[in-house]
């Protein structure tokens, strides 16, 4: 069937005239007959006239067949008809015929420039679909696990700040705190709970707030900032607060400018007092900065400049990025999970993000349900997509992927061992000759077929052959024209079947199967020893 829809998808009509007739279980075939006869009269009024011959003629061919039908098959009928001559002008009427493997419930007939697939396609779709996961902080990609293939959804990037910011965002450990009892304190000094000075905006009032968190971690590059009656020294990255235009707005050290208004305590007041100066400070290798987290008001003074508690800050911002991230990865996954119908979801990365988005509500609950667990993998993208496949044989022992690795794992074994299993055309052949295959494995794109060849002296030939191979004729040499060419798989298989061996087909889309159709594609699990 798979093989059948590659083969009609690359047919393409020079006009409307290729016909897609479907037929579903149990409809009256020759009200179909008749229906198609009354649209075979129709074409006959199409102004072009070799679009009319075409439609016409593949009319004629679709009817002429369903009359060799007593009624319609239990599954259903598909018929494809249509001029497949790659030539203006000239006519090569072809049809295919097909009774689906599931019961068809769709009533169609059309004539277009390509044929009607999807109902095809929507019967050979894997049914074993698994969502899968991977992320951290920064990326996450979204894919499925349709039957054995991996198959990349979605990349997102996230615009979460690393944790650890380059260059700090911390004030020199000789900065003096203002303390709510008028004491100035080193900030390397300062304690948790420690009651500082701050500052209401809105109500433009100095108050005083606790010491919820200390900072400290060293930093790359810093500036000596010079003001009235003052200066501090700060990491490029730490926050000032600056009024411009009326407003009051948050600069970075590095981007603080001579003149920029910034603000002092004076007497139990915030003064605006200008920048003097900027310098670049040096930094000793073994000196801490530090910042702190100060509780409701996120601010204090330091050396008497007022400055943000910038790690706090930024913390928090991270947070709001991560669950901003985790919302989004949660939309989209759920989107695509639930259009897939996904059987289950497997979620994986190498931190702690992946545990956050399956613990909160970032999933839509019917995907939450149906996530199987969560992996350490160490990577974000396809490759960590490929790794959580893996790292879950567990999670996954029915899917098909699992079941063909056992397979082939299984049958590599035997072969090492010489036991009960033959590989190659010939000795598969064999064993079925002696009745002997118990199940029987052709990989999916098997690349022999029955060839009827003619050179240009006249010699015929038959022979079984890798698909595209030259042939030359075994009289005169030359090269040999393939005439005819037959699936010599779907032989093989029928006959397996009529044995009452299993048969399975199986992707070259794991490592195994890879390996197996680099030994010929074909090879046979046997009841007894095949010599």
């Amino acid at each position: 069937m798979k093989k059948l829809i590659k083969e009609l998808e690359k047919i393409k009509g020079r006009h409307t005239e290729l016909v897609s007739v479907y037929i579903p279980a149990g409809y009256n075939l020759f009200d179909v007959i008749n229906q198609l006869a009354e649209e075979r009269s129709t074409a006959e009024n199409i102004k072009s006239k070799s679009t009319r011959k075409n439609v016409v003629a593949a009319l004629e061919k679709i009817i002429q067949h369903l009359r060799l039908f007593k009624q319609t098959p239990p599954k259903g009928l598909v018929v494809f008809a249509g001029n497949v001559s790659p030539v203006e002008g000239k006519e090569d009427i072809k049809l295919w015929s097909i009774e689906p493997p599931e019961k068809l419930e769709t009533k169609i007939y059309w004539c277009d420039q390509v044929f009607v697939l999807d109902p095809l396609r929507e019967m050979v779709k894997e049914k074993d679909v698994y969502g899968l996961i991977v992320l951290d902080a920064k990326e996450a990609t979204v894919g499925l696990l349709k039957g054995k293939k991996i198959v990349v959804k979605k990349r997102l990037e996230s615009t979460v700040p690393s944790k650890t910011v380059k260059g700090g965002m911390c004030l020199h450990r000789s900065s003096q705190i203002l303390l709510s009892d008028g004491k100035l304190v080193p900030i390397n000094k300062v304690k948790k709970g420690d009651e500082v000075y701050c500052f209401d905006f809105k109500e433009w009032k100095v108050k005083t707030s606790f010491v919820k968190e200390i900072y400290k971690r060293h930093v790359n590059s810093a500036k000596k900032i010079f003001f009235e009656k003052g200066s501090v020294i700060a990491s490029d990255d730490h926050l000032i607060f600056v009024k411009e235009g009326g407003e009051i707005k948050e600069k970075f050290v590095r981007d603080l400018k001579k003149g920029d208004v910034v603000l002092v305590f004076e007497k139990n007041e915030v003064k605006e007092v200008r920048v003097k100066n900027i310098s670049e400070s040096e930094i000793e290798a073994s000196v801490f900065f530090y910042d702190l987290e100060v509780e409701n008001l996120e601010n204090y003074f330091a050396n008497f400049l007022l400055v943000h508690n910038s790690q706090g800050r930024y913390d928090r911002l991270r947070e709001d990025a991560i669950n901003e991230f985790l919302t989004k990865v949660g939309e989209v996954a759920s989107n695509i999970f639930l259009e897939e119908n996904v059987l289950g979801v497997l979620i994986g990365g190498p931190g702690p993000v992946k545990e956050r988005l399956l613990e909160k509500d970032y999933l839509n609950y019917q995907i939450k349900n149906k996530v199987l667990g969560v992996k350490d993998v160490g990577y974000t993208d396809e490759y960590g997509l490929e790794e959580l496949v893996k790292r879950s044989e567990d999670l996954l022992q029915q899917a098909e992927v699992f079941k063909e690795k056992s397979l082939l794992n299984k049958f590599f074994l035997l072969l090492k061992k010489g036991e009960n299993a033959v590989v190659g055309l010939e000795k598969v052949r064999k064993a079925l000759e002696y009745n002997a295959v118990e199940e029987l494995i052709v990989v999916e794109e098997f690349e022999y077929v029955k060839g009827e060849f003619t050179c240009a002296n006249g010699h015929k030939s038959e022979k079984i052959v890798k698909r595209g191979e030259k042939i030359f004729c075994d009289v005169c040499g030359q090269e040999m024209k393939l005439e005819k060419e037959t699936e010599i798989a779907e032989e093989i298989i029928e006959s397996a079947e009529v044995s009452g061996a299993k048969v399975s087909i199986v992707s070259e889309e794991t490592e195994e199967g890879r390996q197996f159709k680099n030994m010929g594609g074909i090879g046979a699990i046997t009841r007894f020893k095949v010599e």
